[in-house]
């Protein structure tokens, strides 16, 4: 019989801005029983790697677990991984930032338990072929990826027994393929399934080396998980079939195979994550296709090619699926560049401001799979609330200026706004919405939405089956999906992005209803047209103009219609005075009911403390209302969660809708509705005679107050 060098490598993170009660019920159902347990198996060596994010928050909140740890690696049972400080995807960073976060993290690990990393856990196991020259500046010697990396590469599971290596720029790396299927049973299955999956990969190579990499969470915090791991003792008894085959099964770390073992030889892998994600990265439409593709045949060895090539989208396709996380993405980058273009790179301030920016890079905002990711508010506003710090502490403009340049890369140009108080960022080519409002005193992007788009586990919901009854732990992705009662219902796709400055032509008559289900009949085509644009200042103000001729329709026939807008920053108190000219070019009256809406991303729509003021100072119903306030001078939307109010002074009077903006996304406990945001739209009934003109104006006005 051979013998097998058996690797067992945990990732345990949480994201920058996850609530405070996740941290504590991962370690309590996850972090500290496995290392109590480990500390009672000393003959088990095993990799860990914590998120920098996650290791703080222990050592703040739970030191008594940070000290077993310590003392794991102090007597050499724990091998610990570096990483990005932060979690970030280390491919979306600028290699200035990708070095900083792995070598300050190497430096905070080596300060507080005096070892030095020298592998390093890859963020979602994204690899590009560029990162090899970037980690080894960084001091990273080896890292490990999934064995779908080396497939995709043309090699076979039978080759994968073991390390490799790679190069780049005249740079080595040593990169470790980890187990698909050991992934799937480990705990899950049996543990004689496991240790029956080891006895075949010493019988077929030499010196094989088994590596098992994968979340820490399914050791406890998975659904059904903590049960088995521990009150059922799975890990107990896993450990134990370690020791008892220990003639065979050597239990070992990364770095000691590096040591001890020779590569099995040399490998370029192409622009892959693990296999999961990069069916999720691929557009909702084609996901059924791509999994068509994978299964193949059922003739094995035409399974096996299509496993190997059909390998779906990249972690980057996130960035087109989702124009939201694009958007955060550059504006990361932007960031990013203001902090590493700062002379004082040293100061006490640029070193927080490059902190913060870490922060604002963790990835788990900036896309979406089997967790909330993306879809969850408080992760996105946690990135935005970084990033603006850490320009807070960089920006050296004062006053009210104006930039121009394409921030999005779309190939037009956007304005910037910058005043002492807001950040206002505008995109003429996209109806001329106002796409990014920043509070800065208080770090907060108002304007951090997310607009309700079909994916494809929607269709289940269109397809409902009774669901099976789940026995024991499984995998998270072989769970059934568990929704709540009328989550179904709530599917409505918008057809634009849910920003500011919306222009809208409704055909007279619509209602809230038709709105909120998506069915209202758009007269015209300003939703998200491009409009002209020009920056004006004159003695001291400063005014960005807008402007679209467009159509609409009426009795057949396409009238034309002139719609400017005309924004005027204000420092004192921070505010946005907007001024609305319409005019009718045709022969022919108008009528319609014209409505601007903006969404504003608040941090909850029920909890206490969140609620709209009507301009009689009463309290109209909390942010997740839906409802319409007729003859409004104005309407005020108060999140005492983050101690801001923001009002609407509307002249003429309007009618004002509002409603919640809520997602239904996928979670490990099942798919789940989420507050997005809130929609505040005034309308007005209009009668526009040939040549006709109308006006009216919107302050927008943003003030503190106590938070709960």
């Amino acid at each position: 019989m051979g013998k097998v060098h058996f690797v067992f490598v945990l990732h345990n993170h949480q994201p920058v801005g996850n609530f405070d009660g996740i941290f504590k019920r991962g370690c309590s159902k996850a972090y500290e029983p496995f290392i109590r347990l480990l500390g009672r198996h000393p003959e088990v060596p095993v990799v860990l790697h914590y998120s920098g994010s996650l290791l703080e928050w222990i050592e703040a909140h739970r030191p008594e677990l940070f000290e077993r740890i310590k003392i794991l690696v102090n007597r050499g049972q724990v091998e610990l991984l570096g990483s990005g400080f932060y979690e970030p995807i280390l491919g979306m960073l600028p290699e200035i930032d990708c070095v900083g976060q792995v070598r300050e993290y190497g430096d905070w690990l080596n300060s507080r338990f005096g070892t030095r990393a020298r592998g390093l856990w890859l963020t979602e196991r994204f690899w590009e072929q560029t990162l090899v020259k970037t980690l080894k500046k960084a001091g990273v010697e080896y890292t490990v990826v999934d064995d779908s990396h080396f497939k995709h590469a043309g090699l076979a599971e039978s080759e994968l027994y073991g390390y490799f290596l790679t190069n780049n720029s005249g740079k080595k790396l040593g990169v470790f393929p980890c187990s698909e299927r050991l992934r799937y049973l480990m705990p899950f299955k049996r543990v004689e399934e496991t240790i029956e999956y080891l006895r075949r990969a010493a019988d077929t190579c030499e010196d094989a080396v088994v590596v098992y990499a994968d979340d820490g969470e399914k050791f406890g915090l998975w659904p059904n998980t903590f049960r088995r791991v521990y009150r059922d003792g799975w890990l107990e008894d896993f450990f134990g079939a370690l020791h008892e085959n220990r003639d065979w099964i050597r239990p070992t770390t990364l770095g000691r195979v590096v040591d001890n073992v020779k590569p099995r030889g040399e490998v370029s892998l192409p622009n892959v994550s693990y296999r999961e994600m990069m069916g999720w990265a691929v557009p909702a439409r084609d996901v059924p296709s791509k999994r068509g593709v994978a299964k193949g045949s059922k003739q094995p060895s035409q399974d096996d090619l299509a496993a190997r090539f059909a390998k779906g989208g990249s972690w980057r396709n996130f960035l087109t699926k989702y124009p939201e996380a694009n958007q955060m993405y550059l504006r990361m980058l932007e960031v990013s560049k203001e902090v590493s273009s700062n002379k004082n790179a040293r100061s006490k301030k640029v070193v927080r401001a490059r902190r913060e920016l870490y922060k604002g890079q963790c990835n788990d905002a900036y896309w979406h799979g089997m967790f909330g990711g993306l879809y969850l508010p408080h992760l996105r506003a946690a990135v935005y609330r970084h990033l603006l710090a850490a320009e807070e502490m960089t920006d050296s403009r004062r006053g009210v200026c104006l930039e121009t340049h394409d921030y999005d890369l779309d190939g037009t140009d956007e304005f910037k706004v910058i005043g002492p108080k807001l950040n206002a960022y505008f995109k003429p080519s996209r109806g001329g919405h106002l796409y990014e409002l920043d509070y800065r005193p208080k770090c907060v992007n108002l304007m951090n939405t997310l607009t309700r788009r079909e994916e494809a586990y929607h269709r289940k919901l269109r397809h409902k089956k009774k669901p099976a009854r789940e026995e024991g732990a499984k995998s998270i992705h072989k769970l059934t999906q568990k929704t709540k009662k009328g989550v179904g219902k709530e599917l409505v796709y918008d057809r634009y992005q849910k920003e500011g400055l919306i222009d809208h032509f409704f055909a007279p008559g619509t209602r809230l209803v038709d709105f909120v289900k998506g069915k209202a009949v758009e007269l015209g085509d300003f939703v998200a047209s491009p409009y002209r644009s020009s920056m004006k200042r004159s003695g001291g103000k400063m005014t960005l103009r807008m402007s679209r001729t467009g159509i609409l329709k009426a009795d057949g026939k396409e009238l034309p219609l002139t719609v400017t807008k005309i924004v005027e920053p204000v420092s004192s108190p921070p505010s946005l005075h907007i001024r609305y000219l319409l005019e009718n070019l045709s022969d022919d009256e108008m009528e319609f009911t014209f409505g601007v809406e903006f969404n504003l991303s608040m941090s909850a729509g029920r909890a206490p403390g969140r609620y709209y003021l009507s301009e009689d100072g009463t309290r109209a119903g909390n942010l997740a209302m839906k409802g319409c306030l007729s003859s409004q001078s104005e309407l005020t939307v108060v999140d005492e969660g983050v101690g801001l109010m923001v009002s609407f002074g509307l002249s003429p009077d309007a009618d004002v809708w509002v409603c919640p903006v809520e997602t239904v996304s996928q979670s490990e406990s099942g798919l789940e509705k989420v507050y997005q945001c809130s929609t505040v739209l005034p309308n007005w009934g209009l009668t526009l005679e040939p040549g006709g003109k109308w006006e009216a104006e919107i302050k927008k006005h943003i003030t503190e107050t106590r938070p709960v």
